[in-house]
């Protein structure tokens, strides 16, 4: 468009250059104002989950200040007989409050066992890690499970007949966290195979089912046994030598391997048979 034919306003510019300013700052106007809209939902999104997540952390930090006082209850007392008032009076909480967190003593017992029970896998897979044999690894891993296991301790108290007949919600946790132990006892002596230190022909799951029922058992009851009761690293190296050599002596071996015997006659008969010269 030439000079010429060019429309003039009052301030000296064309009356397009005023449309394209006029349109122009409308724009920028409503450019700055969606970012300022989309900056103050940024904002309060984030500001929202800053306070959840600060939320999240302080429940979590309850539930644990709650569990706390609720095992030294179990611990002192050698039992799950507290009340949930005896909790709250300990957390310096109101009940109502309490209630909030767990349902009832069911809830709260069930989790110190999940939480225990979980320590416990955690320990026993960190003391195989840091084996350096399949022995050292069955050694340390009894260990934990006597220890942890131990009468009066906070696992072995939330696993009292009286929770689990409460609430059976308790076994299939029970089941599954076991299950990942005796793979682990499953795995540690296939790897004794290896290192000659047990028989090729023993049945590793089944044997770490034996193993780790008879541990759990064992660490229950030591306390009945007396003060000659063997515990901590003694009562494991005893329990691992009662799986590695057994409990019988050489006559009642061959006591069970006569008995073998005589229970299949058909295959010592088909032995001998195999065995005797051939008749010319």
């Amino acid at each position: 468009m030439s000079l010429r034919g060019a429309k003039w306003g009052a301030n000296g510019m064309s009356l397009l250059d005023e449309n394209m300013t006029s349109e122009l700052a409308n724009s920028l106007k409503k450019a700055s104002g969606a970012a300022r809209t989309t900056l103050e939902e940024t904002v309060t999104r984030q500001t929202t989950r800053l306070r959840s997540s600060t939320k999240t952390r302080k429940s979590a930090a309850t539930r644990e200040r709650i569990m706390a006082a609720a095992t030294s209850l179990m611990v002192e007392r050698g039992n799950t007989d507290f009340q949930m008032s005896e909790v709250s009076s300990r957390c310096k909480m109101s009940k109502g409050a309490l209630y909030y967190y767990f349902a009832d003593k069911d809830a709260l017992v069930e989790a110190i066992f999940d939480r225990s029970i979980d320590e416990l896998v955690d320990s026993v897979e960190a003391a195989v890690a840091a084996a350096a044999s399949a022995l050292d690894a069955l050694v340390g891993l009894t260990c934990e499970l006597t220890n942890r296991m131990s009468s009066g301790s906070p696992l072995a108290l939330a696993m009292t007949r009286e929770v689990i007949d409460a609430n059976n919600s308790v076994l299939p946790s029970m089941e599954t966290h076991f299950a990942r132990i005796i793979a682990i006892i499953s795995a540690q002596l296939e790897r004794a195979k290896g290192e000659g230190m047990v028989r090729e022909g023993v049945n590793s799951r089944l044997g770490a089912v034996a193993i780790s029922g008879a541990y759990i058992f064992a660490a229950l009851e030591v306390a009945g046994l007396g003060e000659d009761a063997p515990t901590g690293d003694r009562l494991a190296r005893s329990l691992i030598d009662i799986a590695l050599n057994g409990m019988g002596t050489e006559a009642a071996h061959a006591a069970l391997v006569s008995a073998e015997r005589l229970s299949s006659p058909s295959s010592d008969a088909e032995g001998v048979v195999a065995k005797q010269p051939a008749q010319g």
